[in-house]
C-alpha cells in the first residue's frame, strides 16, 4: 500500500514536471562577441568547461577573426549583435560614438604580443638603443624616415606604431602608411611592398614563421594594451546579475591560466584550429599563453577603484591612450572622435559594479 502510494506520488511529480515549460529551467542568456585571440580563447574555454553554467548563466558566444572596429560597427548596425564584447582602447574611442557602453573589466594585456616587424635584411635592424631610455628597441630617425608601414587603422597595431615613432621624435608625417589587415600586412611585407608592419597575436606567430624580425613590442616602449570588456548599458540596466555572472565565468578561466598556464596549451590549439585556417604549433600556443598577462579579480577591483581625484587607475590609463592617439590623428575638437574621447575620460564611463558582483559570486562558489 505504502509502496503504491509512493509510486503514485512519483508519477504525479513526473507529470507535473513535464507540464512545466522548458524555458522555466533555462539559464539567462547573454550574447558575447570576442575576437579570435587569447581573450577570446579564455571565454571559449569558460564555455567549454561549463563555467558559465556553474555560475548560473548561458554565454551565447561568437568568435570572429576580425578587428575591434568591426566589432563596434556590428553593434552600431545591429545593437542586438552583442551584449558584451572585448576590444582595446582605439576601437573603443573610434567606434563607440553614440553607443551607450561601459567598461566593466579587463580581459588581458596585449603589450607583449603586439609589435612591429621588418624583413631580416632591413636597415632598421642595424641600429639598436638609439634612444637610451629604450635600449631594446631597433631603429633610428635615419633608418625609419620615408619607410612604408602597414597596419590596420585604428587598432592596437596603429597605437604601437604611434608610440614607436614618438621615441624617435617622429610621427606619421615622417613615414608612409598603408591600411591593411594583419594577414594582408604579412603578405605585403613578404613581397617587400612595405618596409614594416604593426600586428598582434596570433599574426605575430605567422610573421615569425616567415623569418620576419621584431623591432619592438608594446611592452618594450612602455605601452600597455589592455583588452577591455564593454557592456551595452541598455542591456545591463535590466541584467546586472547576468553581466556579473559572465565576468565570473571568465575569471574562472583566468584563475586556470594563473595556476597552470601550460595546461591550456592543447585547448588553445583546438580553439585556433577551429576559428582560423592555420595549424598553430604547441610551442607557439604555450608561448602565446605565457606572454599574455591576465589580471585576477582582486587586482582588477583595485585598478577600477576610484581615487581621491574621482578617477581610477584604469581611467587614467585610458585617458593617456586617448590623448596620445587624439593629439596625433585628430585636431578637430568638435569631431565625433573628440566627443567620444571626452566620454572615455569621464569616470562615469567606467564602473566596478559588475566586478564587485562577480567577486561575490566567486566567493560563494568557494564556500560550496
Amino acid at each position: 500500500m505504502y509502496s503504491r502510494f509512493l509510486n503514485f506520488i512519483f508519477a504525479f511529480v513526473l507529470i507535473f514536471i513535464g507540464m512545466i515549460p522548458a524555458q522555466a529551467f533555462e539559464l539567462p542568456k547573454i550574447k558575447v562577441m570576442m575576437l579570435m585571440e587569447h581573450e577570446g580563447f579564455l571565454m571559449w574555454y569558460a564555455k567549454k568547461m561549463g563555467f558559465d553554467k556553474k555560475v548560473g548563466v548561458n554565454i551565447d558566444l561568437t568568435i570572429l577573426d576580425t578587428n575591434g572596429i568591426d566589432m563596434m560597427n556590428r553593434h552600431r548596425n545591429d545593437p542586438s549583435s552583442w551584449n558584451v564584447t572585448c576590444v582595446t582602447s582605439i576601437p573603443l574611442i573610434v567606434g563607440s560614438n553614440q553607443i551607450p557602453l561601459e567598461i566593466i573589466g579587463i580581459a588581458n594585456d596585449e603589450a607583449n604580443t603586439t609589435g612591429i616587424y621588418v624583413n631580416a635584411d632591413s636597415d632598421i635592424l642595424k641600429v639598436k638603443g638609439w634612444n637610451e631610455d629604450f635600449p631594446d628597441v631597433y631603429g633610428s630617425p635615419e633608418t625609419i624616415r620615408g619607410k612604408t608601414f602597414a597596419f590596420k587603422n585604428m587598432t592596437s597595431g596603429a597605437f604601437v606604431l604611434v608610440k614607436y615613432l614618438e621615441i624617435f621624435n617622429m610621427d606619421f608625417s615622417d613615414i608612409k602608411v598603408v591600411d591593411l589587415s594583419g594577414k594582408e600586412s604579412i603578405a605585403a611585407l613578404e613581397k617587400k611592398e612595405v618596409d614594416g608592419i604593426a600586428i598582434w597575436s596570433p599574426e605575430t606567430y605567422l610573421a615569425e614563421q616567415k623569418g620576419f624580425k621584431i623591432v619592438t613590442n608594446a611592452d618594450n616602449i612602455d605601452s600597455e594594451i589592455p583588452m577591455m570588456f564593454l557592456v551595452d548599458k541598455d542591456y545591463a540596466k535590466d541584467n546586472e546579475d547576468v553581466v556579473a555572472k559572465m565576468l565570473a565565468a571568465y575569471m574562472l578561466s583566468v584563475e586556470t591560466q594563473i595556476l597552470n598556464p601550460r595546461s591550456l596549451t592543447k585547448e588553445y590549439q583546438k580553439f585556433l584550429r577551429k576559428h582560423s585556417n592555420y595549424e598553430f604549433s604547441k610551442e607557439f600556443c604555450e608561448y602565446d599563453i605565457l606572454r599574455h598577462s591576465v589580471v585576477p579579480i582582486e587586482s582588477q577591483l583595485k585598478i577600477f577603484e576610484k581615487k581621491k581625484n574621482g578617477k581610477s587607475t584604469i581611467q587614467n590609463l585610458e585617458s593617456t591612450i586617448v590623448s596620445s592617439l587624439m593629439l596625433l590623428l585628430y585636431n578637430d575638437k568638435d569631431s565625433d572622435f573628440a566627443m567620444t574621447s571626452k566620454r572615455v575620460k569621464n569616470p562615469r564611463f567606467v564602473t566596478d559594479k559588475y566586478l564587485k558582483l562577480a567577486k561575490r559570486i566567486l566567493t560563494h562558489l568557494e564556500k560550496e
